[in-house]
């Protein structure tokens, strides 16, 4: 399975910064591209403006959210249709911020799972413990919990995996670390999944940087990553997206 990058700007980026950014890491995503995807998520206000640079490049669009209604009276919401119409083929849902934040629940996470398939949308899952979930060796039961109610049993995107404990924290997750919890969330979609899981990229999303990129890109299981800061630095996000693949002939 080929490996994908996500690139995810959460609330960063003006017209011409995000079109400097984004024309300078077309620019030289040529040769990845050719071994790995790469999807990059700016905020709302850049989806139009990118789309077509981004299309000419072969980078996916993808967005930050969507409402887990069709439309309505939303305020400030965004509807999957109105994605979808803007050319956006992947979003993120339950990252980590908007459940502390905006306090969404596996419920809520599920119903824009479904809203969003509808309308041809690849969902992209996030999943992860606390540190005191850690601690507590809860991890296992809080990340079985997500999969289960995050997840259609006819699931056909991509997982998340964000250790919270690890982002932000200064407290970096060991090869170890992801190697386990992968293998756990394969073994979970397994059992969840009435697909086979073998189909579903998880991703790893715990503040990856350039030099680290490679060592997690070679662990068994590891669908591709999902990447936070380094992605607003086309040196950092390029050098993340290029990590362990040979040189260009």
């Amino acid at each position: 399975m080929r490996q994908m990058i996500i690139g995810n700007w959460k609330m960063h980026g003006l017209l011409q910064t995000g079109a400097e950014l984004a024309e300078e890491i077309g620019a030289a995503i040529g040769p990845i591209s050719h071994a790995r995807d790469v999807v990059l998520a700016p905020p709302f206000t850049l989806l139009s403006h990118l789309a077509p640079l981004l299309a000419r490049h072969g980078i996916g669009l993808g967005a930050q959210d969507c409402h887990a209604d069709a439309e309505g009276a939303y305020t400030g919401d965004i509807s999957a249709e109105m994605l979808a119409d803007l050319g956006v083929s992947h979003v993120i849902l339950g990252h980590s911020e908007r459940r502390e934040h905006h306090h969404e629940n596996n419920a809520l996470i599920r119903r824009k799972v479904q809203r969003a398939r509808e309308h041809g949308l690849c969902p992209v899952v996030c999943v992860g413990e606390s540190e005191q979930q850690k601690e507590d060796t809860l991890a296992q039961a809080w990340l079985a919990k997500q999969i289960t109610e995050c997840l259609p049993r006819d699931f056909d995107g991509i997982l998340a995996y964000e250790p919270i404990w690890a982002i932000g924290t200064g407290k970096a997750a060991t090869q170890h670390d992801i190697e386990s919890r992968l293998a756990f969330l394969h073994d979970a979609l397994s059992q969840h999944l009435e697909t086979d899981d073998k189909s579903t990229r998880v991703l790893y999303g715990g503040s990856v940087k350039p030099e680290d990129a490679a060592s997690i890109l070679a662990v068994p299981g590891v669908g591709g990553v999902l990447v936070g800061g380094a992605s607003l630095s086309a040196r950092s996000f390029l050098g993340i997206a290029q990590a362990g693949l040979p040189p260009a002939s």
